[in-house]
């Protein structure tokens, strides 16, 4: 069985009803959230607590540009119009996680005391602080999301997600995000149209989505064989099979990729790539091959932190790198010679670039799939 991609741990307090005060503390929530990179995140080392406070605590300039952080080898100190207002030692264990956050509260009331713009936005300044700490100094896609803002991280600015249509005789698949309703869009349109003899599966600009809806994918188009490998803890690879039943009986398939394929769709591009099953055209995607889980903290926010890596099933790293296409696209929007663009071998060095809107990618889809009919 595919694994959850999203595991919500809940370690905050029940909410009070409205009338009554909060159940938590700014600290507390502060506190949660360190110990939660300490714990949970897949990179942890020991200068993270020093990186995520200092950063934290930067991030006050931004609610009055007369408040600065600085930093050395032992202090941290807090100026307001060019004065010090506060200078305080370093925890002595730099990994002491309640020393950290006694340091961040002492130096977010201070700058309250002497700054009108912080103390008026007294409700802000934990999501503001912690936020730029978590973002600015892990691995760039373990984030912090205020209340409210993470079930629109993966979607968004997605207006559909899933479009699908007959286009003579080629059935075109367009995946914007993959979500709880995709397996079932696709399995329509597959039984939907039973004569077409041939997919287009257009995975450009797709921002990705839930894990376990995108392998399901490319299982459909697989028969049986590893799809990808996820990094353990232990230096150890979990492995995601395929089933043995090819939905789309193994006919012509082409999938679209470009600069901006992300996370769990490179995963299905890469998965059909590693077992030659159709061709990739376009250039070389994103770059997300890790995977993020959710904590939810006491005051409604969450952080995303990294819990592993994603290889082909060939054991090459994605993270970074990519999926690279079969076929590269890179700059071209027509060709003299279809046949013999067809057949170079331009997979290696293919740059990133947007190609949405790029109709010439379509026509090399068009042009193998009937090459193949």
């Amino acid at each position: 069985m595919i694994k959850k991609y999203f595991e919500i741990i809940i370690l905050g307090m029940m909410f009070a009803p409205i009338a009554q005060a909060q159940e938590y503390t700014d600290a507390e929530v502060y506190q949660t959230g360190l110990q939660l990179v300490q714990d949970k995140y897949l990179n942890y080392q020991a200068q993270d607590m020093e990186k995520i406070a200092i950063n934290g605590l930067k991030s006050l300039h931004q609610m009055d540009k007369n408040l600065a952080i600085a930093d050395d080898s032992k202090r941290i100190t807090l100026y307001y119009r060019g004065r010090v207002v506060r200078s305080n030692l370093k925890p002595e264990d730099r990994q002491d996680v309640k020393a950290w956050s006694k340091l961040n509260e002492t130096m977010v009331k201070a700058a309250q005391k002497v700054s009108k713009e912080v103390n008026k936005r007294d409700f802000e300044v934990l999501d503001t602080v912690l936020e730029n700490g978590i973002n600015q100094s892990l691995d760039g896609v373990s984030k912090y999301y205020p209340e409210g803002q993470s079930d629109a991280a993966v979607e968004k600015g997605v207006v559909k997600s899933f479009t699908s249509g007959i286009q003579g005789n080629i059935l075109y698949i367009k995946i914007a995000a993959f979500n709880r309703y995709t397996v079932k869009n696709l399995e329509e349109a597959l039984t939907e149209n039973p004569d077409y003899k041939g997919i287009i599966l257009d995975l450009r600009s797709s921002v990705g989505g839930e894990l376990a809806a995108a392998l399901k994918v490319a299982d459909m188009f697989l028969a049986g064989g590893i799809m990808i490998l996820e990094s353990k803890p232990d230096g150890g690879f979990s492995y995601y099979h395929a089933d043995e039943e090819d939905k789309s009986e193994d006919k012509p398939l082409v999938v679209l990729i470009d600069g901006k394929t992300t996370s769990s769709a490179e995963l299905v591009a890469s998965a059909l790539q590693s077992q030659s099953r159709g061709k990739l055209v376009g250039t070389t995607t994103f770059g997300k091959g890790s995977k993020q889980e959710l904590y939810e903290l006491p005051n409604g926010a969450v952080i995303g932190l990294t819990q592993g890596y994603f290889y082909t099933a060939g054991e090459e790293e994605l993270n970074k790198k990519g999926v690279s296409p079969d076929i590269c696209t890179y700059a071209k929007d027509e060709v003299a010679d279809m046949e013999k663009f067809v057949n170079q071998n331009t997979r290696e060095h293919c740059q990133r670039q947007g190609r949405e809107k790029q109709g010439f990618d379509e026509e090399i889809a068009k042009y193998i799939i009937d090459s193949q009919l």
